[in-house]
């Protein structure tokens, strides 16, 4: 060979070197075991990864069958595929990924994602296998498994309505206890719009403003509506909604999980209805006690009255021309005491009349205001900063507006009169303890109510001046509507009183 021929050669070989080193380094980087045989099924080439997945070094198994890395079922059958696909020509595993099983060194068999091509050199057959180990992968399907399996049994199993619905409101499934509810049949509705096939008309509105808010990702919390059973009767339900999301995040449905209250709200009819009974007797027996407090209190007054009158009377006849403005101070004695008078025969009266409620919703921060506006002076008169608070501004409740009025025109004046002249405060507070009650706090920052006043019994009060009627009036009012009143020390000092009502659905 001539010295051209050799630097010829030379290109050839760095070039050929370097393809080698590439190809090397891709081998070596691959993220993938990647394993060649022969046509006898001798490995030929294994790469970093392929020690990394099967805990072989290269060193170990080049030049040995591919059968030590397979399982022993498989293995003994492996060279029966080889030879059929060299006599044949037809590849049944080639060209395709499909899932196998494999052995490590350690003997441990484990899943793989197995890819196969061939090649021909020199007339013989080289297999090249790309292989993934995919134990993660199953290890996590399998937990997938394991969790959609519980909560399938959860779901079943749970004495609660779970109820799936799409993002147009279809009914995508829902439990055993819902069919059990319901008189439906799973397939029975499957795929239809569950307003028309589980809700009365009447409220179809109103419940498709709160699925529209789930759907839009606001959890729906303790909202209570009626659901028809295919018998044609209604159970009331209390739901909580959130929206379903997909892998993407977007909204992909609506789960609603509920609970049967129909019996709980028969029950809570029953024992307001006895209450009701007992709170009647109870005002009876009080008429009875304040009829007779009335007539003593009657006593005094309608003698001063008849005192004074004679006084006017014997005036006028020793002197028919004395002046008019002599008689003023008895005059106005006599106006006092039959002010008074009628104050508290207006209040025997309010207290002895039952109760007869004109109910609607109220929009409690409207007529809060109002209170505050009539108040308002005489606290700014006394240097008492008055004040409105509320947790949400549209919260309402069913009841009386003229009744409910006297209730807090009662306690917010009550509290103004408690706080001596100076810097005080008097605070309105409403906030939702429950989906269906109302507090309303009215708190001040006066001397406070000593412990041995009842200031709900008939006559008990802590003003020179008072009838001891307005807050058993005002109990009176709220326990008419549902409610309850109560009231408390306030710290550091001062008194409040917590008034719970019924809370109306949202305000239209």
């Amino acid at each position: 060979m001539d010295a051209g021929t050799n630097q010829a050669s030379r290109p050839r070989r760095r070039r050929a070197a370097l393809n080698q080193a590439h190809w090397q380094a891709l081998l070596d980087t691959a993220r993938d075991a990647i394993v060649s045989i022969d046509d006898s099924g001798a490995i030929t080439l294994f790469n970093r990864s392929a020690e990394a997945i099967f805990g072989y070094a290269a060193d170990e198994v080049l030049g040995q069958n591919v059968t030590l890395l397979m399982p022993a079922p498989v293995a003994a059958e492996h060279g029966n595929h080889i030879r059929r696909y060299q006599d044949t020509g037809v590849a049944t595993a080639l060209g395709r990924i499909r899932e196998a099983t494999a052995r490590r060194k350690d003997g441990t068999l484990f899943p793989i994602e197995l890819s196969l091509s061939t090649a021909h050199r020199d007339k013989h057959a080289v297999y090249l296998a790309i292989i993934r180990d995919i134990s993660e992968r199953r290890s996590g399907e399998a937990a997938l498994r394991r969790e959609r399996d519980l909560a399938e049994r959860l779901i079943e199993t749970a004495q609660a309505i779970v109820l799936v619905l799409d993002t147009d409101g279809r009914i995508v499934r829902f439990n055993s206890h819902m069919e059990e509810i319901s008189g439906y049949r799973l397939s029975d509705v499957q795929g239809k719009d569950w307003l028309s096939t589980l809700l009365p008309r009447r409220d179809h509105a109103r419940i498709r403003e709160q699925f529209a808010r789930a759907a839009r990702g606001i959890p729906i919390r303790g909202y209570v509506n009626s659901t028809v059973t295919r018998a044609g009767a209604e159970r009331d339900i209390e739901w909580y909604a959130s929206a379903l999301r997909d892998d993407s995040g977007n909204v992909s449905g609506v789960i609603c999980v509920g609970q049967d209250i129909t019996e709980r709200r028969h029950a809570e009819g029953e024992l307001r209805a006895l209450q009701k009974q007992a709170h009647q007797r109870e005002r009876l027996a009080d008429i009875g006690a304040l009829t007779g407090e009335i007539i003593h209190h009657l006593g005094s007054p309608l003698a001063a009255l008849s005192m004074q009158a004679q006084l006017i009377l014997r005036r006028a006849k020793r002197d028919p021309e004395q002046p008019v403005r002599a008689m003023l101070p008895v005059v106005e004695r006599i106006v006092d005491e039959a002010q008074r008078l009628n104050a508290l025969i207006g209040e025997f009266m309010a207290f002895s009349r039952e109760q007869r409620l004109n109910l609607a919703n109220i929009a409690l921060q409207e007529l809060l205001g109002e209170v505050v506006e009539t108040w308002e002076p005489l606290a700014a008169q006394r240097a008492i900063t008055l004040a409105l608070e509320a947790d949400d501004a549209r919260a309402c409740v069913r009841g009386d507006a003229d009744k409910l009025r006297r209730v807090f025109d009662n306690l917010v004046r009550n509290a103004v009169e408690a706080i001596e002249p100076g810097a005080g405060r008097v605070g309105i507070h409403v906030t939702l303890p429950t989906p269906e009650k109302v507090r309303i706090a009215v708190e001040d920052t006066g001397s406070g109510i000593a412990e041995s006043v009842q200031v709900f019994r008939l006559f008990e009060t802590t003003k020179p001046n008072g009838t001891g009627l307005g807050l058993a009036i005002a109990r009176q009012i709220v326990l008419a509507h549902g409610g309850n009143i109560e009231f408390q020390p306030a710290q550091p000092h001062g008194t409040v009183f917590h008034v719970e009502l019924p809370r109306c659905g949202p305000l239209t």
